[in-house]
Order: C-alpha cells, then structure tokens, then sequence
C-alpha cells in the first residue's frame, strides 16, 4: 500500500506544512497499523541521520585546530538564510514539508520536492530522500543543506547506512558559525560513534574573497573513541604559497594534551643573533608533562631547553633547566641554567614551598634575559619554607641562601644565608572585643657565603622576641588603639674579631597610640550625588634610643619612604635595628564617593612626622637624623571621568628645602584597544644618593585604522640624557589573521650596555600562532594593554 500526499499549491507554506502527527492519524483512521509502524521507521531513521549529522563539528578539521577565537570580523557567511523554526514547539516532535510524499511499507519510501525535516533544532534540507526499507538505509539526492545553532553543512549527495550506522557525504562544504571556519571535503565518511574519514579537505577562517590561508591535507582520520585525530599531506599556505608541510601529524580532538611538536618562535637580538625555538611537548602522564626546546642561537650555538611539569595530590612542582654547551661568545665555556620549585600543602592547615635556583655565570641573564628585568637581576634565592597555622597561631621553619649574580657587589655586602630560622606569631582571638595580646617571635643562624664558599665575616644566632598588648576601641565615627610591647633580642655570635662580642643583647619598650575621626557629608558634583570624607588621623611612637652599634646587621635594611611609613613602629625591615622614635604622625585624607554604588572615585591624603628627639640609631656607615621633622607626603588619585585615571605622589623635605619623590601618572582608557600613559618620576633618597632618578615615560597601544594599530614605550632618562627601555610596534588584524611586530632597545644592567632586538607574531586565527609571543610583554610594560590576538 502506498500513501501520497500532494500539496495543492507548492508555495504556500500553509499547504506544505505536514506534520508526523498528522500522518499517523491517517493510518490509523484507516486502521493500517503496518504502514503506520513502517511509516515511524522511515522517521526514526531520518532521525538517526540528524543525530549523525550533529557530530559533524567532530569531523571538521577545526574540531582540533580552533575553539571560541576572539576578533573575528562580524561580516556574514555565505550560508543561506535559515529555515524558520518554532524553537518552543520543535524539540521533541519531528516536523516535514514536502511537495509530495511516498511511504511504501516493504520498498523505497520517497520525499521529494523541496524537503524540509525539522527536529531538536536541526534542520535537514534536500531536494529528494529515499529510504530503502529491507536495507535500513536512505540516500539523500541534490542540494543537501544542514542547520544547527553551530554549523552548517552543504552537500551535493549523501547516504545513511543505519544498520552499519555510517553516513558518506560527497563534495560536501561546512561552516563553523561559533568561529567562522569554513571548509571543504571530497567525501565525509562517518562510523558512529568512533571513526571519521575525510578526503581531500581545507580549512579556513577567512572570508571567500580574502583567502590569506589555507590548510589542507589529503586524509584525515578522526578516533572520536581515543580522543585522537591524524592527517596525511598537510599543508599550510598562505597566499597560496605553501609555507609548512608534513607527512603526517597527529592532534587531539578534545583538551586532553598529546605529545608533539608546537608551533617555533623566533627573533632577532644583538646579544644572540638570530633566535629560533622549535618546542616538543611531551605528554608523560596526566599528572606530569615535559617541553625539550632546542633554542638555536646564531652567534652562540645550539641551546637545550627542558620545562619538567607535575601534578600531586595537594601540590604541584616545576623544573627548568637551560644548558649551551662551548658558548662561542663566552671563550667556548659551557653556560646553565637550573630551577625548581614546589608547592605542597598538608593536613589542611600546612605548607611547603621549595625553590632553588642558580646559573653558570653573572653575565648569563644579560646575555640571554629579554628583559631589563631578568638581565638585571642581582641574587638567585634558595629556599625551604614548612609552615602550619593553627586558629590563633602560627609556625614557619625555614632554610634560605642566594647566589650572587652581579659580581659587582662587595662579598661583605652579599646577602647571609638563614640556616635555619624559625618564626612563631600568636595573636589571641578576642580581636576588637578586650585586650589583644599578641607575639611576634623568631630564631635564627646567619651565615655568610658566595655559593658554597665562606666570607670571612661575622656569623651566628639570633633570638628574637616582641610580645604586645593593645585595646583597640572603636565606634562608628572614630577609632582609638593603645598599644604597649616590649623588643628582646640575643645574639651568639662567631668570628666576631674585635668589633662585636659573642653574645650581645638589647632590650626596648615601645608604646604607640593610633587614633583616628570620620567624618562625611553628602554633596554634588557635575549633577551627580557623592559622600565626601574627612578623615584625621593622629599616630604616637615612643620607644627610647639605645646604642645598637654592638649589634651585626644580618638582614635589616631601611624601608624607602612612602605614606605608609607615617605609621610604622619601626623604620627598619629587620630586628638588628629597632630604631628610636617619640614622634607624632599628623595625617589627613579626604574621599569623594560615588552615593549609589560606593565606588571612591577620589581621594587625597597628605601627612608628616614630627620628631620630638633626634633619631640616633642607624645602619653602619649612616649618619644619625637630627631634623625636626620627616618629609611631607602627599598622595593624590582620581577617576571621576570614566576613561581618564589620574595619581600623583609628592614627597618634600622642609629640612633640606628640596623634593625627594615626585610620581605623576595619567592613564587615558576609552576603549579595550585604546590606551594613553604619561609618567614622570623622580627618586633622591637622602639615604642612598647613587639610587637617584629622574625619569619620563610614555606607553599607548592605539589604533591608527580600521585594521592597522600603533604601540609604543619609551622611558626616558633626564639627567643622564638616555634611553632607558624604548621599543615600537605596529599590529594588522583581519578576519582571519593578525601579523605584530616590535623592535626593542633597553639597558641590560649595570654596565650601561644596551641589548637590541626585533620580535615578530603572526596569528593564524582559528588555526595557530607563528613567532614570539608578546602579549605578557606588552601587558606589563604597557598598563592598560589587551591582546586582541
């Protein structure tokens, strides 16, 4: 038996729509209840064929190669327009329009004439479908089209084979929408779920009429069971020149890491030559992995690289390690790198961080570092740190030494080595509510020497001790904190000569006070509703001078002065000096606060110490300070207007009638591409007059067109009439690719020797990135940057 339904007018939609509902109630009216079973067969397998298309995006080559790309032109693809769909109503339920309709029950079922099948928000489109019932099977005949909400697919034929579950399209063409690839395949042969072959196929996320790029590969075999794809004669080109091929490459087809190649990066410096680094990435486990990157360096030879990668239950750990051998730049001598580090944490409230590092050489990070950074690096840490902390306490044992890299500096001026040293605070839980008790405690061996070899110099222990009490009160309007504590500190001391005795000590009270109004009143601004604060601050140190000059100095330096050093209890970094103080701290800041949202949108403090008694104690080699008062301070910040972000900081000494630190920054932001820096900054601490400078700097990333973008850092500085760091850069984005190059010049370190370099980025988009990266470059040196890569 077989049912025709023919529509009157096959333009009107409302005589084409049939829906499978519909069919059914005709069978069953007519009490055929074979035909209705073969009829639902027909569908269901129609149905299989959906479900195999919709793994297409497993078979695209872009499955591997591409994933949620940013800054792809928003111009449409060449996709037909979508049939429309009722979203609410075809989820479940199957809808078919046809021009005409055949359904035989042991035979060829046809739908012919403009076929549309609609389910779960796929569309199938094609000019003529028939099943082959005794087969299980369908072939779909003249202009096959597919739609989902991510791909779209266009075919000449195709044909379903549900009892194999295998669908062959022929001369098929896709379209990726979420990243606009798009491509085309001899055939597309599908083995549900495991396997998919595709021959002669190209990829691409460029428009039709800008074909930039293209990759291609003969065959492609895609183990959706394994998670692993493979693809034979691939060839890259751009403009149509083949620009990289292989054999055979292999890739994963979810985010699960495969071992290989990754895409080389190179570069030009002054130091190196011409640099290349080809990666291989080894997949070693789940939990570990490896990077071997052979590095070559043009005018110093082949460089081993290795990045060693893990994973443990509660902690994770990395080793790098860098090796040149016969550097012919460097009287043929072999030069290194090594470091490691790790993290572990234990029993919930536990720690262990373990870092060592060392080089070859003090010349190796000026010679290899990128950066002004890294190449002007001093010291190299090692280091153990075990630490626990229980509610109201906590504990850490630590062991630390360094490697000099800058042989400049004298071996007594070189950092000690801490083996150990041990740091036990304790501060009561009755916070804010009574007295706060509290106990800063540490113990430790210092020892001095230069990676492995002695100093002559002074060595031992120190005992360290600083328990406290306060009373901290507070009300809305105001806060008042007493505070009363007492320094113990004991030496044992070795190798002391006639400087130092074997076991001094020092014992110091310290008393301070801290209180502080607010006060807010609502007001207006450019028509818009604020909170502006006014907030006086008064802070009280005591604590009585004593000669500490029979005291080493292991570790204590003298913190650069800033707002916050108004209200430290002690201007020292360390125990081996607890300066003496009876000083007043005035303060005042001032807020101005968005009322709807509490954004602060400006402030302003300024502040200054005033010494009742000269400050006596002092570092080796530095003069007491007998001024009546300290520098006045002064910070500014503003962002009042959305796009624009003003500070300032100015410190002036009244006492020498000359400015020691001026910072003024602006930061113009209109646009997430669009970024302005100005700053000027100036340094002359009275402590160390060789740190002074006086800098100017200017950074932007900006765009000069549509598709062309300018960047730019300059630093400048003025007394020395000298290029610190300078480098310019320009940037293409199309649709499809991106192409960034910045050539740099910057002091490598103490030597004032200036180290040059050009670096280039090429972006495949959607497909792979050719060159160095610099996007975490230019994040850090120009604020406010954002890749659009």
């Amino acid at each position: 038996m077989i049912l025709r339904v023919n529509s009157i007018d096959p333009t009107p939609a409302s005589h084409k729509n049939l829906k499978i509902k519909a069919f059914y109630g005709i069978l069953a009216a007519s009490r055929q209840q074979t035909i209705l079973k073969t009829s639902y067969s027909l569908n269901r397998s129609l149905y299989k064929y959906l479900l195999v298309l919709i793994l297409l995006p497993g078979v695209s080559p872009t499955a591997m190669l591409a994933e949620n790309e940013p800054g792809l032109c928003p111009a449409s693809l060449p996709i037909p327009e979508r049939p429309e769909i009722d979203r609410e109503l075809a989820v479940d339920e199957m809808y078919i329009i046809a021009d005409e309709a055949e359904l035989e029950e042991y035979g060829l079922s046809v739908l012919d004439g403009d076929v549309e099948i609609t389910r779960n928000l796929q569309q199938l489109k094609a000019d003529h479908i028939t099943y082959d019932q005794p087969s299980d099977s369908a072939t779909m005949m003249g202009a096959v089209e597919y739609w989902d909400d991510m791909l779209y697919i266009k075919s000449d034929s195709g044909q379903v084979d549900f009892v194999k579950e295998t669908t062959t399209l022929q001369d098929a063409f896709y379209f990726i929408l979420e990243n606009r690839g798009r491509g085309k395949a001899d055939t597309i042969y599908h083995e549900n779920p495991q396997l998919t072959k595709l021959t002669r196929v190209t990829y691409t996320t460029c428009e039709p009429e800008d074909n930039f790029w293209r990759f291609s590969s003969s065959r492609i075999r895609l183990d959706h069971e394994e998670k692993w794809g493979s693809a034979r004669n691939a060839v890259l080109r751009i403009k149509n020149f083949p620009m990289f091929y292989t054999p055979y490459i292999s890739f994963p087809l979810s985010k699960d890491r495969k071992s290989g190649f990754l895409v080389p990066s190179f570069g030009s410096t002054r130091n190196n030559g011409v640099e290349i680094q080809t990666p291989y990435y080894w997949n070693i486990a789940p939990e570990m992995d490896a990077t071997i990157t052979p590095r070559v360096l043009t005018d110093s030879g082949l460089m081993m690289m290795g990045e060693y990668r893990y994973l443990l239950k509660r902690g994770n750990g990395e080793v790098n390690l860098e090796y040149l051998p016969n550097d012919s730049e460097f009287n043929d001598e072999d030069r290194n790198l090594f470091n490691f580090t790790h993290n572990q944490s234990f029993a919930d409230r536990g720690n262990l961080y373990l870092t060592y590092n060392r080089v070859s050489d003090s010349e190796y990070f000026k010679d290899f570092g990128s950066t002004i950074n890294t190449s002007s690096i001093q010291y190299l840490e090692r280091r153990a740190d075990a630490s626990y902390r229980g509610s109201w306490w906590n504990l850490t044992a630590r062991a630390q030494g360094f490697q000099t890299v800058d042989s400049t500096i004298p071996l007594t001026s070189r950092p000690y080595q801490r083996l150990p040293q041990i740091l036990f605070n304790a501060a009561s839980p009755f916070k804010n509510r009574r007295l706060n008790l509290a106990l800063n405690s540490q113990v430790a061996y210092f020892d001095r020497d230069d990676d492995g070899f002695p100093i002559e110099d002074v060595n031992g222990g120190r005992l360290h001790l600083y328990p406290s009490v306060s009373f901290p009160m507070y009300t809305p309007a105001s806060f008042f904190i007493p505070k009363i504590g007492v320094h113990y500190t004991q030496y044992d001391l070795h190798d002391t000569g006639t400087q130092f005795s074997s076991s001094p000590s020092r014992t110091l009270p310290i008393t301070s006070v801290d209180t502080g109004l607010f006060f807010e009143r609502d007001t207006r601004l450019l028509g818009n509703s604020f909170i502006h604060t006014l907030e006086p601050r008064l802070y009280y140190l005591y604590i009585p001078e004593e000669d500490q000059s029979d005291l080493p100095v292991f570790d204590t330096g003298i913190y650069s002065f800033s707002f916050d050093s108004l209200f430290r209890e002690n201007r020292f970094s360390s125990v081996d000096r607890v300066g003496d103080a009876n000083q007043f701290t005035l303060a005042l800041t001032s807020r101005l606060i968005q009322g709807n949202s509490g954004r602060e949108l400006g402030y302003a403090s300024f502040g200054q110490i005033y010494y009742v008694d000269k400050q006596d104690v002092v570092l080796p080699d530095r003069l007491p300070n007998d001024n009546s008062s300290s520098p006045l301070v002064a910070e500014v910040g503003t962002s009042i207007l959305d796009d624009l972000r003003l500070r300032g900081t100015i410190q002036w000494d009244p006492n020498e009638g000359k400015t020691e630190k001026v910072l003024a920054a602006a930061q113009y932001n209109p646009a997430d591409n669009k970024v302005i820096n100005l700053a000027y900054r100036v340094r002359r601490p009275q402590e160390n007059p060789t740190t002074d400078i006086e800098q100017t700097e200017l950074s932007f990333h900006w765009p000069i067109t549509r598709r062309w973008n300018a960047l730019a850092r300059w630093v400048y500085a003025l007394p020395d009439r000298k290029n610190v760091d300078i480098f310019a850069g320009i940037e293409y984005e199309s649709c499809c690719w991106a192409f960034r190059t910045v050539a740099r010049r910057f002091l490598t370190g103490v030597n004032d020797e200036y180290n040059t370099g050009i670096f280039f980025q090429l972006e495949l988009k959607g497909l792979v990135g050719l060159g160095t990266g610099t996007e975490t470059f230019l994040t850090e040196n120009i604020p406010g940057f954002k890749s659009e890569f």
